[in-house]
């Protein structure tokens, strides 16, 4: 069962930048984030891995909006 405050994945981003623009994005809007993945992704060779950003299961459905409607208007 999930609880409010367990972390879901909401997006994984390509790069460390992406991630960071989002997560301020994201923590403008009220929600909480968190990055995983930040250092592994951004090792020499490796560009397959992707950064995850984390919200609370509570914050998870507002999050996704967020960043879709972000997606559109800057895609």
């Amino acid at each position: 069962m999930q609880r409010s405050d367990d972390l879901m994945s909401v997006y994984s981003a390509k790069n460390p930048s992406e991630a960071e623009i989002l997560r301020g994005a994201l923590h403008f809007e009220g929600i909480k984030c968190e990055i995983s993945g930040e250092n592994q992704a951004g090792l020499a060779g490796i560009d397959s891995l992707e950064i995850q950003l984390l919200v609370r299961a509570e914050d998870f459905d507002r999050a996704h909006a967020f960043l879709e409607q972000h997606q559109r208007s800057h895609g």
